[in-house]
């Protein structure tokens, strides 16, 4: 009866949320443009919606600090409902043992243990389902439930990146789905649980899917702790600018997703400026991406893979223009980088000085980066070589045969590409063409079409290319971008061909260091930066700025980078 009785007040509440938009019973409602969430199931859904709903249904494995963005013993995030109390790392890196709480149960009353985590580990190790997150399998021989609040993983081969990826996928209720698979784990794809995953873990239940409408989950009355929202829903809108206008007719108390910011860089100094005037409240945080121009490093006429058969490094050649580093560090001084911001990216983005963002532990917010000096830049080029021959600031400079990989006489001109129909882009392209020519650097600056422009960057067949990376590692590890490994002609993520031994060891380092310490692989990932800084084999542009935004009455409300609800259970919708 009281199931029933359950049921009956969940169609009462999507109905109100429905006909009228009310926020009665505390609920808290947002948009999302993506369309229906199709599956519920964590270990295999992968896109947006899907991901921030599952945040609140399903637990995994332990926290992450909201705050640092770092693994996390205990703690709190709602977002997570992490079960890691405590893990240790066995003095050789190869054994994990983790120590669950024993208070968590799913939503019928049964406790999460261990071996619902060994469950959906051997199920995502079956290669038998759909599911995409199998890079943890490259390093992970066992996980074994040893008892209800006991993990043991025991690893291929050490690897401090493990721990991130132990946490790749939610946990599912072992109860329930193993029943369902006695045919094989294969059957987890088709499971109708997928579309109405009734027995979760987290802050809520789901609710139920009105197709073409919305989404709501139910508040959990079951939960360890109390929580305050009766329901969280999620409306479908064709696109953001209606989710934003829903928003601020009040039909939506928030902008978007819990896994989507959603507030776009044009509306941002307008939501500023509300929020200023006190009519809702907005948090705003540099994101975990960043555009950048990768200079290729070696012969474009001869592309070839960064090592031989036998791991050894190949001689590459040298680009006649960016096989110098002085020449990069000359660019990287030559262009006005509040132009950019300001220009391209509507003010709405901030310098980095390295692979990374502020938004990333492993980033060193401690490096200055590039600053706009003209005079510095002219001066560097004429140490490595390239000359103003005419006094005529309008043709290009010139190699003399102090240039290392130019020959003499050849003008310093270069093509630069980008994607075409991103207008960020295009634009930071126009001011660098401008900038650079102001200094007798001629630009060939050319938009592709992102399909034709990944074929020239994979195939190695370019002179530089400006491009973004996004949802970037935690740690900033980017070994198959920065060394050899990853120069693959083709098919590649070091396309600029670049190497430099002491980075590789350093990323080696930070891999097997013994105990995995936080601050000690930090260390290693801040002197990486200052190489890589240094170096410019990229040259390193902005990370775009983020926004969320909530009503008033939303309240308790304590929003973090990439968290936007860690402490959802607290919050609460007034009237």
């Amino acid at each position: 009866m009281k199931k029933l009785v359950r049921v009956l007040f969940v169609l009462v509440l999507l109905s109100l949320a429905v006909l009228t938009g009310a926020q009665d019973g505390g609920i808290l409602i947002g948009t999302n443009f993506g369309g229906d969430p199709t599956n519920m199931n964590p270990l295999i859904s992968n896109n947006t919606v899907e991901l921030g709903l599952n945040e609140f249904l399903f637990p995994s494995l332990y926290n992450i600090d909201p705050e640092t963005r770092a693994p996390m013993k205990a703690g709190r995030n709602d977002q997570d409902n992490g079960l890691a109390l405590d893990w240790t790392i066995s003095d050789d890196g190869l054994v994990y043992t983790f120590t669950l709480r024993d208070d968590i149960t799913w939503n019928d009353g049964v406790p999460v243990t261990a071996h619902d985590y060994q469950f959906t580990f051997d199920a995502l190790a079956s290669g038998e389902t759909s599911s995409p997150r199998t890079d943890v399998l490259q390093s992970v021989e066992s996980v074994e439930a040893v008892d209800d609040t006991t993990i043991v993983v025991t690893l291929k081969l050490a690897s401090c990146r493990v721990i991130e990826e132990l946490d790749d996928f939610g946990i599912l209720p072992k109860h329930i789905i193993e029943p369902m698979v006695a045919d094989g784990y294969a059957a987890i794809d088709e499971l109708e649980y997928n579309k109405n995953p009734s027995v979760t873990a987290g802050v809520f239940n789901f609710g139920a899917l009105v197709p073409d409408q919305q989404t709501s989950l139910v508040r959990n009355d079951n939960h360890w702790m109390p929580v305050s929202p009766e329901g969280y829903i999620i409306r479908n809108v064709p696109d953001q600018i209606v989710g934003i206008e829903q928003f601020l007719a009040g039909e939506a108390n928030s902008v978007g997703t819990a896994g989507s910011a959603s507030v776009p860089q044009p509306r941002m100094q307008e939501f500023r400026d509300r929020a200023e005037a006190g009519e809702f409240q907005i948090y705003e945080y540099v994101d975990d991406g960043l555009t950048f121009v990768g200079f290729n490093l070696a012969d474009r006429s001869n592309p070839v893979n960064g090592l031989d058969d036998d791991g050894n490094i190949v001689d590459q050649g040298k680009h006649p223009l960016f096989g110098d580093a002085r020449v990069r560090q000359a660019l990287a001084q030559a262009v006005n980088y509040t132009d950019i911001i300001e220009g391209a990216a509507e003010g709405e983005a901030v310098q980095v000085n390295s692979f990374g963002t502020p938004a990333l532990w492993g980033y060193d917010a401690s490096i200055e980066p590039w600053q706009y000096n003209p005079d510095a830049a002219l001066a560097l080029l004429a140490e490595a070589g390239f000359v103003d021959h005419d006094d005529d600031a309008s043709t290009p400079l010139v190699a003399t045969e102090d240039a290392l990989y130019a020959e003499a006489g050849m003008e310093f001109s270069f093509e630069l590409l980008t994607n075409s129909g991103n207008v960020v882009r295009e634009a930071a392209g126009t001011i660098i063409q401008d900038q650079l020519g102001q200094i007798g650097i001629d630009v060939d600056f050319q938009t592709q079409e992102f399909g034709a422009l990944v074929q020239f960057l994979l195939g190695q067949d370019f002179d530089a290319i400006m491009i973004g990376f996004t949802n970037l590692d935690q740690d900033t590890d980017a070994r198959n971008v920065f060394t050899p490994v990853g120069d693959l002609v083709g098919g590649g993520f070091n396309f600029v061909s670049y190497s430099n031994d002491r980075v590789t060891e350093l990323y080696d380092e930070a891999l097997a260091l013994p105990g995995c310490e936080l601050t000690e692989r930090q260390a290693l990932y801040h002197e990486i930066s200052r190489i890589l800084h240094e170096d410019l084999p990229w040259w390193w542009l902005f990370a775009p700025f983020s926004m969320y935004a909530e009503a008033n009455s939303v309240q308790n409300w304590m929003p973090y980078a990439e968290t936007r609800y860690a402490n959802m259970a607290d919050i609460a919708i007034s009237p």
